[in-house]
């Protein structure tokens, strides 16, 4: 059970990483898509976890 949950943590953090590099380098959703192989709805989870990660570091 922990190593598949670590496996899916581990996946998770491999693609919030690649969908972080595409935004960092101005790419559109199309792109991110392409890139990371997913649909465009988890796509716009994590941009919104991106989001909401932003708002609470402060300046």
């Amino acid at each position: 059970m922990a190593r598949l949950l670590t496996e899916a943590v581990g996946k998770y953090c491999q693609q919030f990483n690649k969908v972080k590099w595409c935004v960092e380098n101005e790419r559109g959703k199309e792109e991110i898509r392409i890139v990371t192989g997913m649909k465009a709805h988890l796509i716009d989870k994590y941009l919104k976890n991106m989001e909401a990660h932003k708002a609470a570091i402060p300046p």
